[in-house]
C-alpha cells in the first residue's frame, strides 16, 4: 500500500505507542497529538504485529543510476543526436565505473522523453533523373551567362526544356 501522506517521524509513533500503554483509546490520542484516528490505529497495529515502529523495507528493485547519472545521459544524447545507446553506456561506464546496458541506457532516455530515430532514407537516383539533374546544371549555367536567368528558370520548373 502506498502511503498517502507524511510520513511520521519515529519519535511521534514512540509517543503514540507510549500513550496507548498508558491507557489511552485510539480517539483520545488522536485528538491530543492532532492526528486521524487511522493514523494512530495504524501505528498502534504496526507495533504490536511486528513489536516495532518502524517501517519496512521498500519493495522493488533500486535504480541503476542516480538523477546526476541520469542527467549526463541527457546531456550526452542532446549534444549528439546521432550517438547510439552503446556508446553513451560506454561513456557513462568510464564516467561513473559501473556498468550499464543499452537496454538501460534507452530505457532512461525514454522515460525523459527522448526516443530514438533514423533518419529517413533518400530514394536512389534512377539515370534518368541523373542526367535531368545534369541537364538542369548546365542549363542554369548557361542562362546564368546569357543573363536571361529569370526567363529560363520558370520554363524549367514547367518541365520545358531549353532550345
Amino acid at each position: 500500500m502506498v502511503p498517502h501522506g507524511k510520513e511520521l517521524s519515529e519519535d511521534l509513533k514512540k509517543r503514540i505507542v507510549a500513550l496507548h500503554k498508558d491507557g489511552l483509546g485510539y480517539k483520545r490520542i488522536a485528538k491530543t497529538l492532532k492526528l486521524s484516528c487511522s493514523t494512530v490505529a495504524k501505528t498502534i497495529q504496526r507495533f504490536n504485529r511486528t513489536g516495532s515502529t518502524q517501517n519496512r523495507p521498500h519493495h522493488g528493485r533500486h535504480k541503476k543510476l542516480s538523477a546526476r547519472a541520469q542527467r549526463h545521459i541527457q546531456r550526452l544524447s542532446l549534444g549528439n543526436r546521432c550517438m547510439s545507446a552503446a556508446s553513451i553506456a560506454a561513456e557513462v561506464e568510464g564516467v561513473g565505473g559501473q556498468p550499464v546496458s543499452a537496454q538501460t541506457i534507452r530505457r532512461t532516455l525514454h522515460q525523459i522523453g527522448l526516443h530514438g530515430c533514423h533518419p529517413r532514407r533518400k530514394p536512389l537516383l534512377k539515370m534518368m533523373h541523373k542526367k535531368a539533374r545534369s541537364l538542369l546544371k548546365t542549363s542554369r549555367l548557361r542562362t546564368w551567362i546569357t543573363g536571361t536567368y529569370s526567363q529560363t528558370w520558370w520554363w524549367e520548373c514547367h518541365g520545358v526544356g531549353l532550345h
